[in-house]
């Protein structure tokens, strides 16, 4: 059973945001941002997370929010699930990853919770 963990690097200092995510002993690190390649520090971008965090990281840009709206706008929903979904069934601690701090106002709360319900024919 996979267990869905989520983190915002919104107002944290790069340091302090490693030692939480590394707290949270992910086995693979999900980039559910539309554009991981600008973000306000440069420790935060795709290239930077990929040296950082290796094989370990991974990015599924259907998962982006093309919107700031509730519900969340994502770039390809369903197509985006569906490679959750292949992660969940290989990996032990899930971790999404998006810029705000708090998941309750970022849709990364709203993918976990879709990545949770049952799905169809299980």
């Amino acid at each position: 059973m996979v267990t869905v963990k989520t983190i915002g690097y919104g107002g944290k200092k790069p340091e302090d945001f490693f030692m939480e995510l590394e707290s949270m002993e992910p086995d693979v690190v999900i980039d559910v941002r539309e554009n991981p390649y600008n973000a306000y520090l440069g420790a935060y971008t795709k290239p930077q997370l990929e040296r950082r965090l290796g094989a370990r990281y991974r990015w599924i840009r259907e998962l982006g929010n093309r919107t700031r709206s509730t519900p969340p706008t994502l770039v390809d929903e369903e197509r985006g699930l569906q490679a959750l979904r292949e992660l969940a069934e290989t990996h032990r601690v899930l971790v999404l990853l998006c810029a705000e701090k708090d998941e309750v106002t970022c849709h990364r709360g709203y993918v976990k919770m879709r990545l949770e319900e049952p799905v169809d024919g299980s």
